[in-house]
């Protein structure tokens, strides 16, 4: 079950909020449960990382794609296609 959560930031938290999950290709509420999650659940995964691994590499390089993050799975799909696909 999930509950929706409203707070007040001071303005230089709310910066670094959303200069870092724009970085991590995330927005501003995945951002929040990630470091939420790893900070008062250290040992657990979350669901969004259970239900995709590569969730702990987002952010990890920079990158044009402005939608790596939400789309990895289909641009990994299509590299592997093309690979498998090319000598045809």
């Amino acid at each position: 079950m999930s509950k929706t959560l409203t707070i007040t930031l001071p303005d230089a938290l709310e910066q670094a909020l959303v200069q870092t999950a724009a970085q991590a290709n995330q927005s501003t509420e995945e951002m929040v449960v990630q470091l939420l999650t790893q900070t008062l659940m250290p040992n657990s995964e979350s669901k969004l990382e259970q239900a995709d691994p590569l969730m702990a590499l987002f952010g990890s390089i920079k990158s044009d794609v402005p939608d790596l993050a939400e789309r990895h799975d289909e641009y990994l799909g299509q590299a592997l296609y093309e690979e498998m696909y090319r000598n045809e």
